[in-house]
């Protein structure tokens, strides 16, 4: 099994036929764990209770630049691996593959995360001009390319959205989340929650699978026992 510890990949050729003769072949690394969040108990991986010790990493190479550079990265997830990190929230962007490989091999989980903002803008020229046309492509997209990674453990749909102010803004959470679970019936879906009650009031906090709060560790308990 994939473990932090000791965190076991495979393998795997994927040969296509055609007539008896190969048309096309790939090369995939997977590994076999099992992933279970309970109300009560927390997290279990392989049945083991798993205390989550995670950071958000921004994709950011500092005096590098935003292209990635695979020993810069590399060194800066085994510098946090060492001081005890054994999870990463890709903040708030979808991941390079470098970095799930290297999740992958080093044994540290990870939050995918999708998207910084939905429809409602936060910046002038963010993802929300795009919204409408390409997120399902993209979030599906996301998904398969991601899936046979075994280091990634859920799936955040959004960061601080501006929905959650709005009446309707769950809908979009829900449309997001239903994406997820049709591409993906193994994983769990969150997403970074930070203007509360509004986003109750909403529907967000049953719009997602996990219940995720930015922040704010006074309301935890309150919520815990609402929506364990």
């Amino acid at each position: 099994l994939w473990t932090l510890e000791k965190p076991y990949l495979y393998t795997l050729k994927v040969y296509t036929f055609k007539n008896g003769e190969v048309t096309d072949s790939d090369t995939v690394r997977i590994g076999f764990r099992n992933c279970k969040f309970t109300p009560d108990k927390g997290f279990f991986l392989n049945g083991k209770p798993t205390k989550i010790h995670g950071v958000c990493m921004h994709h950011d190479m500092g005096i590098f630049g935003a292209a990635i550079n695979y020993s810069v990265l590399h060194r800066q997830i085994e510098i946090m691996h060492g001081m005890g990190v054994n999870s990463i929230r890709t903040s708030h962007n979808p991941p390079a593959p470098e970095l799930l490989d290297i999740c992958d091999e080093m044994g540290i989980l990870v939050m995918d995360e999708m998207f910084d903002e939905w429809r409602i803008p936060k910046v002038e020229n963010g993802y929300a001009q795009y919204f409408d046309e390409h997120a399902e492509s993209d979030a599906v997209a996301i998904i398969r390319r991601d899936i046979n990674h075994p280091s990634v453990f859920m799936w955040s749909i959004g960061n601080e959205v501006e929905e959650q102010r709005v009446e309707d803004g769950a809908r979009t959470a829900q449309f997001l989340t239903d994406i997820c679970h049709r591409e993906d019936r193994t994983r769990p879906t969150t997403t970074g929650l930070n203007i509360i009650p509004a986003a109750e009031n909403n529907g967000f906090f049953d719009a997602v699978d996990l219940v995720g709060l930015n922040y704010k560790p006074h309301y935890y308990q309150k919520y815990h026992e609402k929506y364990p």
